[in-house]
Formats: C-alpha cells, sequence, structure tokens
C-alpha cells in the first residue's frame, strides 16, 4: 500500500498497537473502545520543555519530540488517505471547526464547506510516495503544539489519468480528558504536473 520507510522497528510496532485511537470525532467521546473507527487513533504525547533543563538535556528532549511527531504524522498520512479514498464522509472529523483548505489555489474553510467540498471530489486512488515531517516552534504558535506534515505522490480521480501531487498539513494537538489527539488546522493541496508544451 504506502510505504515511505523501509521496515517498521518492533519498538514503532508495539507503539502503534497501543495506540488505538487517534482521532476523535466530535460523535464519539462516549464510545467504547469496540465501537471506534480507525480515524481515531490516539497520539502519543509530546514532552513538555523546561527552560532550566541543560543544552544536552533539552537537544535529546528534542530529539524524542521529533520523532514523536514524525511517528504521529506516519499514523496520520496513513489514516488521512485512507480515509480520503474509502470513508471520504467521515474525513472532516480530521479537522478542526474553523481549518482551511486550500485546493490548487482555491480556498475553503470550516467544517460545513469542507463536507460540501469533499462531496464534490470524484472517487480517488492516492499513493503517497514521500513523507516529512517537523515540530513548529512554540514560539511560531502561541505555545500549541502542533506539527507540519508534507506529503507527496500520484492520484487518481475516478479512472482519469494520474496526477502528481504535493500537501501541506498543520497539524494542532487537541488535549481531551482522556489524551491528547491531532487534527489539521490547514491543508494546501496542489497538482503538480508539468505541462507539455
Amino acid at each position: 500500500m504506502r510505504k515511505y520507510r523501509s521496515h517498521w522497528y518492533q519498538g514503532d510496532r508495539e507503539g502503534y498497537q497501543r495506540r488505538s485511537n487517534y482521532y476523535e470525532g466530535p460523535h464519539t467521546s462516549h464510545s467504547s473502545p469496540a465501537d471506534r473507527t480507525r480515524e481515531e487513533v490516539v497520539t502519543p504525547t509530546l514532552p513538555e520543555h523546561a527552560a532550566t533543563r541543560s543544552q544536552m538535556a533539552t537537544t535529546l528532549d528534542f530529539k524524542t519530540y521529533v520523532d514523536q511527531a514524525c511517528r504521529a504524522a506516519e499514523e496520520f498520512v496513513n489514516i488521512y488517505y485512507e480515509t480520503m479514498d474509502k470513508r471520504r464522509r467521515a474525513l472532516t472529523r480530521l479537522y478542526l471547526d474553523k481549518a482551511t483548505l486550500i485546493w490548487n489555489g482555491n480556498a475553503v474553510s470550516g467544517l460545513d464547506a469542507l463536507n460540501n467540498f469533499f462531496d464534490t471530489l470524484p472517487s480517488s486512488e492516492f499513493q503517497v510516495n514521500m513523507l516529512d515531517c517537523q515540530p513548529v516552534h512554540e514560539q511560531a504558535t502561541q505555545s500549541q503544539t502542533t506539527v507540519l506534515v508534507v506529503t507527496s505522490g500520484t492520484v487518481k480521480f475516478d479512472g482519469n489519468k494520474q496526477h502528481f501531487f504535493n500537501q501541506n498539513f498543520l497539524l494542532t494537538a487537541q488535549s481531551t480528558p482522556n489524551n491528547t489527539v491531532w487534527k489539521i488546522a490547514s491543508d494546501c493541496f496542489r497538482f503538480q504536473d508539468w505541462s507539455s508544451s
């Protein structure tokens, strides 16, 4: 299916299995674990940075922070594109209420508008070939834990010709009483096809 890593380390596999819930939709806070869907996977909490720590400790904490952000991003990407291809009606559960999507230069904001937009798209087959991510510095996001996720690959809409695409997500951590979930604050999608002249 989608591959961006040559293999999984045992610790990654165990961590993935422990995190059975990731995205908590607005209507699922009272559901039992057996009732939850794949897009409701909990993400590991990212470590807090203390100003009084030594430079070495801060460097190690930042590496841990980056590693956890990357694992969360990889999990998110699998869930996002599987949901886009197979369960598109549930896709807006991955977005914040006031999230913005820029689709080939066209802006869409808010869950209702996003729902309407996704309903107009033909069926899709996404293949992600590249994934990159990094935490966004807390000074840039008013101390809100945020991760930048960048993907690229190919997509076919309704059996039409294949297009190359690039997509950027800003994910923000949302705390609930039981866990931390990631939601999309901003999403920018672009076709990357070169014009033939």
